[in-house]
């Protein structure tokens, strides 16, 4: 059977979609601001119909370079963690701080944490938000959500006291998100937690804990995967983006593959891994990034292929899915749809 094939999250926002985007606008020159005064300017009715038309763009191109389980390109998302912020009551979003972030990696404007986190709402978001995707879809989409860990390293902490507090007020209100997925028919779940391998103390205390405490009440049937990426930069090929350290996965390893999670899903484009490390997950499904996100370059099938081949000589291939090693959003459409088919083709040849 040919190895499987997903991607991360984001994808481009079709031309039609005016909504700001951090893709478009540079990390450290994008403020949550933008999008609020973007959506004080048009009904949400308009805004929706205009998602519902950019998803199904994303979705129907997916669908036709061969993913097998897709996602729905998180295109009414600003960026990948904001979004969640905004459903969240504690978000101070209309007065953003400068921040320096990521190790020192990107300066940026960011949501101040000023009170309790809490839900505005008893309404599934999550769960509404990927019955409109599925419902658009032949084949399984994937519901991305952001994890305690990348919330608090991406957001200005100015109301708690204790970090784990607030870790643990997260994990409340994205598990109810999770568990209204799970009733809703969702059996792709991806908790996005590139902030481990940026602080993995944290993550090794009590961020691997706190992120299997997401998926609490879920039941069968459900793959539950996280996202451990190195980084986004700023711009498509830009060079010198100071990315986390691959080393870390090494670090990782044991408790994640010890913890709930099915699936690991790990960077080895950008920063080839020293591939001994999949021996280390002795249970766990790995999603493995074959191609780049951020470098125009075009992967042939044939180099895909070869690495592919080297990580099959250290875990078998019912446990390898094949991805980017992220999110697309940064690439232009037709050099992101060459490097998709690219890579399927490669994973279609295998094992």
């Amino acid at each position: 059977m040919p190895l499987l094939t997903t991607v991360i999250g984001s994808y481009p926002k079709p031309v039609n979609l005016k909504t700001p985007d951090w893709f478009k606008i540079p990390q450290n020159q994008y403020a949550p601001t933008a999008y609020s005064g973007f959506c004080e300017g048009v009904s949400a009715e308009e805004l929706e119909n205009e998602v519902k038309l950019a998803m199904e763009k994303v979705i129907g191109e997916q669908i036709e370079d061969g993913i097998d389980i897709i996602t729905d390109g998180e295109v009414r998302r600003e960026n990948y963690v904001f979004h969640i912020c905004r459903h969240l009551q504690g978000f101070n979003m209309d007065d953003p701080i400068l921040k320096t972030y990521r190790n020192g990696a990107l300066t940026a404007r960011l949501p101040r944490i000023t009170g309790k986190i809490d839900s505005k709402t008893d309404v599934n978001w999550a769960a509404e938000e990927w019955k409109s995707a599925q419902d658009m879809s032949r084949v399984p989409v994937k519901y991305t959500i952001p994890g305690p860990m990348t919330v608090i390293g991406s957001t200005h902490n100015e109301y708690y006291a204790d970090v784990k507090e607030l870790s643990s007020d997260l994990v409340k209100v994205i598990n109810k998100q999770i568990i209204g997925l799970f009733k809703a028919g969702c059996r792709q779940i991806q908790l996005d937690e590139p902030v481990m391998v940026r602080n993995p103390d944290i993550a090794m205390d009590y961020g691997i804990d706190h992120a299997s405490r997401c998926f609490e009440g879920v039941g069968l049937g459900v793959t539950k995967t996280v996202h451990l990426c190195c980084g986004y930069p700023l711009y498509l090929d830009q060079e010198g983006y100071e990315k986390a350290d691959r080393k870390i996965y090494f670090q990782l390893a044991e408790k994640l593959d010890n913890s709930c999670f099915d699936a690991i899903s790990l960077e080895d484009a950008h920063q080839h891994n020293d591939l001994s490390l999949l021996q280390l997950f002795k249970k766990s499904t790995i999603v493995f990034g074959a191609i780049k996100i951020a470098d125009s370059r075009i992967e042939t099938t044939e180099e895909i292929r070869d690495r592919l081949l080297e990580a099959l000589r250290h875990i078998s291939a019912d446990r390898l899915i094949i991805a980017p090693d992220c999110g697309l959003g940064l690439l232009p459409n037709h050099v992101l749809r060459q490097k998709v088919r690219n890579m399927v083709s490669a994973a279609k040849s295998l094992p």
